[in-house]
């Protein structure tokens, strides 16, 4: 039996990444009947926000970084290194066969020279659009990531960024238990729906511009906007929409353990992020049936969207663009069906069977 440590901060958020280890993690211990261990370091008594299979452990190594501070402070470099040595303490008992790096915490850069033998995979999340490898840091980060035996990118466009030989695409899967209802049976709305964590990148202060142009031409739809909030950034949006009398047009939802529902109820998904690596989001979107509209930024959505195929892909920060392609979309219901039905196809390309077994021929049974 392979033996399988996933390394994290934490699993009590929502998130795309949180969501994605609890996904795999059950698919290995209970599919490939794998061994499988998740090892935190900010986890505390919280409990862990997605299902887990009873076959996978979860324990918290309590390192707790201050995130407030930088990870090279005195403090957090305390931390490190009783973190490099709570986890190689775990390698040499425990003899994991892989180690997977699943988000970017500080052991990142120390994973590839534990000892052990543990082959060592490094998953990315984020697009390395503006990466150079000119400086320093970047030549050093190289270095360290070409120590790994595998990186794990989310798509060929990514895989250009990266200058290390041991680069592996792998797609995010989506489950095949993600719709647990008849989406045939939900009544599609005139809604717009955006989800995401509040945070400049997602500039959602352009999609507030976009629809404050948008509904005086279509009064009827309204735009549902799911996230945590109550940061600053939110708050900076809330005052937006109050400012421009979008109160009763654009509707902060919170955070929801039912999108997929809400997801349903809409006739479009609109992003509008300065740029994205391989936004779940799109494909949670798809598997309901719900077609894409996005700005062409690096570099996440045009690797998953078919441009009017199955969503929209609009010219990068062009918001009179982006108005004009909602309010087609919002006028042309055959195009409304036809993007649907398209978009629910799109997902079955990332079904979870699938996107697995490339994990089991090209990571864990490589060298069998």
């Amino acid at each position: 039996m392979k033996k399988i440590l996933i390394l994290v901060d934490q699993l009590h958020s929502h998130g795309g990444i949180e969501k994605l280890v609890a996904i795999k993690a059950n698919y290995w211990s209970v599919v490939f009947g794998y061994e499988v261990t998740i090892l935190s370091t900010e986890q505390g008594a919280k409990p862990v926000l997605y299902n887990l299979s009873e076959e996978v452990t979860v324990c918290d190594l309590k390192i707790n970084y201050n995130r407030i501070k930088s990870y090279f402070s005195f403090q957090n470099i305390l931390k490190l290194l009783k973190n490099i040595v709570s986890v190689q303490r775990f390698v040499l008992k425990e003899k994991p066969d892989f180690i997977v790096v699943a988000s970017h915490i500080p052991i990142t850069y120390v994973v590839p020279f534990l000892f052990g033998g543990a082959k060592t995979i490094k998953e990315f999340h984020f697009t390395k659009f503006s990466r150079t490898n000119s400086g320093l840091k970047d030549k050093l980060l190289t270095y360290i990531e070409s120590q790994y035996d595998f990186l794990v990118v989310l798509s060929e466009e990514e895989r250009g960024f990266y200058f290390s030989t041991n680069t592996v695409v792998i797609a995010n899967p989506i489950e095949d238990s993600t719709v647990t209802f008849d989406v045939s049976s939900v009544k599609k709305e005139n809604i717009a729906i955006a989800v995401g964590r509040f945070a400049p990148v997602k500039q959602w202060e352009k999609l507030i511009e976009i629809w404050s142009t948008f509904h005086h031409l279509n009064s009827t739809w309204k735009l549902h906007i799911f996230g945590e909030i109550g940061n600053d950034y939110y708050e900076k949006l809330a005052t937006l929409v109050k400012e421009k009398n979008l109160q009763e047009q654009v509707l902060f939802k919170g955070q929801s353990n039912a999108i997929h529902e809400e997801l349903a109820k809409a006739k479009v998904l609109l992003m509008t992020s300065e740029q994205e690596c391989f936004p779940m989001v799109i494909l949670e979107a798809n598997a309901v049936g719900v077609p894409v509209i996005s700005f062409d930024c690096p570099t996440g959505p045009r690797n998953i969207i078919h441009n009017y195929k199955d969503g929209i892909l609009v010219a990068y920060d062009d918001n009179a663009s982006f108005v004009k392609e909602l309010i087609t979309f919002a006028s042309d219901k055959n195009l409304q069906l036809e993007l649907s039905a398209n978009a629910e196809r799109n997902a079955k390309h990332y079904a979870i069977a699938s996107i697995m077994q490339q994990w089991n021929e090209l990571i864990f049974r490589a060298n069998d």
